[in-house]
């Protein structure tokens, strides 16, 4: 079932557009308010775009922006891209709105696995990942894609900015997938990683402690 932000939201991005912030890295961001009964699942899906659907429950967090309570949600709309939400509250009880774009479209529309947290540097912060698949199904091969997605989170005053690790993201791609190659020879690529484990383990091995 579908969940529909209310038609409040549109009538704020056009005449409040002051509160509206265009941010780094393709993300924007705009206030929230929340009533007391509202759940964090309900209070995600008032800022998912009509014809969307949370991929997964809300993941409620402090490790996103530090000493704030930060809930993460994606949205899935057939044959889009997955989209990311990021709610961070504030100490007026209203959330601050961070939207950035996630796992494309890789012949199919991705489907999320698992929202986690992974160390992607040397020091800092981990950063927030996500893990997700595509099924593969043409007239001589079927199987299916993996891809982990690392995108870094930075605040300058009240702007929040959500950037890809785009060099790291090249690298978390594999498949799962059998055949038959141009020649007529049948082939298996076998995954590298199909887990959240295992993508941890990959990122240790790189020298990426866990």
């Amino acid at each position: 079932m579908s969940v529909r932000h209310g038609p409040w939201i549109d009538l704020l991005r056009t005449t409040i557009p002051a509160i509206w912030l265009t941010l780094a890295g393709g993300a924007y961001a705009n206030v929230i308010p929340r009533s007391a009964a509202e759940t964090d699942d309900a209070l995600m899906g008032r800022v998912l775009a009509p014809s969307a659907e949370l991929a997964q429950k809300v993941v409620r967090s402090t490790e996103v922006v530090a000493g704030k309570t930060t809930l993460i949600g994606f949205a899935s709309v057939e044959n889009e891209p997955l989209i990311g939400h990021l709610l961070v509250g504030s100490s007026n009880g209203s959330y601050q709105h961070v939207e950035f774009r996630s796992c494309d479209i890789e012949g199919d529309t991705p489907q999320l696995l698992a929202v986690f947290f992974a160390r992607t540097g040397k020091s800092g912060r981990r950063a927030l990942a996500v893990l997700c698949r595509w099924d593969v199904r043409h007239a001589v091969a079927e199987g299916t894609l993996y891809g982990a997605e690392f995108y870094r989170i930075s605040t300058n005053g009240s702007a929040i900015s959500v950037e890809p690790i785009s060099d790291l993201n090249a690298k978390f791609k594999t498949e799962d997938v059998a055949g038959v190659d141009e020649d007529g020879r049948r082939f298996r690529d076998k995954p590298t990683f199909k887990t959240v484990a295992d993508v941890k383990r990959r990122l240790a091995a790189m020298g990426l402690k866990q």
